[in-house]
């Protein structure tokens, strides 16, 4: 007996661009996404003369769930998304292709009101889609995960840090705090060696460091606008910043996991990236990613080992090139609370170490992380204070008219305790 297959409406032609799509409310919005993904799913199936329970059953997801999908009752996640494009053996591009009614794929940053906002999202990277959420309440992220090799965090992990900024920032608002940092956060420089010093040494200036030697660098960012967050990073991501374009000012995650040392490196890591990223215009720029991370690297080792000081610190102790043992470099070092590694290069750079004593100091060191979990030699720098402005505004949301149970509710997200 034929089989018999259940009418369905068919798309004449591909739905048109949605002019001006920016200026409808956020709930129309949504409702005219769903519609068009779901029109543009629908007429794909059709196309290859699939049912909706053969579509359900090759993307693995239930029957229900397709119809909700195609008749724009369910705005579906990226990831169902990418199981039925999948299924119906189609790009995300095409789907985006279909549901915007374009014979090619837009670029979002030069026709910004031809794909509805949400669509845009479907020609994101992975790792740009994970954080998608974040952006489109304007807080940017502004590195990517660290290495190539550093798996993707999840999304329970990326859940858990825009949870973290969103009461960061909830809190201040709740608070009267101040939102926009107190130092400039877009500076023009080159970049190259002498760019990233005379960056360095800028930044200082404007934080009110000069050539002193400070461990506390959380409490100095935080008084200038600069958020810091310590929040559980999985495993090979250590940090992650965030620029705030609405208010121009930043965040700055730090894994809680890694060592003082790394963290210190990390926080200095992470404000290159920021600058670097407000430079190129608050827009990424992928194919600069090496380049990038070599700049950044130079911006945190001068900042954190600024060359006067560390100048002055050799010559109060008579000690010119040829004249460093590791046991020494060992102590020198945890005055400026950066890794042996990182000061061992700073020298170099000096010209305080040569190119023999400086790979002899360098097998050691790295002999030392291998067999200690690359903990550091020599005595340990004590933790650093974690989430101390976060605890502060806390503190303070107590007397805040109406703002009690909420804080409560952030500190225990947070696991600060508060009653």
């Amino acid at each position: 007996m034929a089989r018999t297959r259940k009418e369905q409406p068919r798309l004449k032609k591909s739905p048109a661009p949605l002019a001006g799509a920016a200026n409808l409310d956020p709930e129309r919005l949504e409702e005219e996404e769903a519609r068009r993904v779901g029109e543009a799913v629908r007429s794909m199936r059709e196309r290859r003369g699939l049912m909706q329970a053969e579509l359900a059953a090759l993307a693995g997801i239930p029957a229900p769930q397709v119809s909700a999908v195609e008749n724009g009752r369910r705005q579906p996640s990226l990831r169902t998304l990418r199981r039925l494009c999948a299924a119906l053996g189609a790009t995300l591009e095409d789907l985006l292709r279909a549901a915007t009614g374009r014979e090619a794929a837009p670029d979002p940053a030069t026709a910004p009101e031809a794909v509805l906002p949400g669509l845009q999202e479907l020609f994101l990277s992975p790792e740009d889609a994970l954080f998608a959420p974040l952006a489109r309440r304007g807080v940017v992220r502004t590195t990517r995960a660290d290495s190539v090799s550093a798996p993707l965090p999840s999304q329970e992990a990326v859940e858990t840090i825009e949870r973290r900024i969103l009461d960061y920032l909830r809190l201040e608002t709740l608070c009267g705090a101040f939102a926009r940092a107190s130092v400039p956060l877009s500076l023009p420089f080159q970049q190259d060696a002498e760019g990233a010093e005379q960056l360095a040494e800028r930044v200082r200036k404007m934080l009110g460091l000069g050539d002193s030697i400070v461990l506390d660098y959380v409490s100095v960012l935080e008084s200038h606008g600069v958020r810091v967050l310590f929040v559980p990073l999985p495993r090979g991501l250590e940090s992650l910043s965030f620029f705030a374009t609405g208010s121009g000012s930043a965040v700055i995650a730090i894994s809680e996991s890694i060592t003082t040392e790394k963290q210190l490196f990390r926080l200095a890591l992470e404000l290159a990236y920021l600058y670097l990223f407000t430079r190129n215009g608050n827009r990424p720029v992928p194919e600069a990613a090496e380049a990038n991370r070599r700049f950044a690297k130079l911006f945190a080792a001068c900042f954190l080992l600024p060359r006067t000081a560390v100048l002055a610190a050799a010559a109060s102790l008579g000690a010119g090139r040829g004249d460093w043992t590791l046991p020494l470099l060992l102590r020198v070092k945890r005055r400026f609370g950066t890794s042996a590694e990182a000061f061992a290069y700073r020298l170099f750079e000096l010209g305080l170490l040569s190119d023999e004593a400086l790979t002899g100091m360098l097998a050691a060191i790295r002999g030392h992380y291998e067999t200690h979990q690359f903990r550091e030699p020599g005595e340990a720098l004590p933790p650093l204070a974690r989430n101390g402005r976060l605890g502060d505004l806390l503190e303070r949301a107590r007397s805040v008219r109406g703002a009690y149970d909420e804080a409560r509710a952030i500190a225990r997200r947070a696991g600060v305790p508060f009653d």
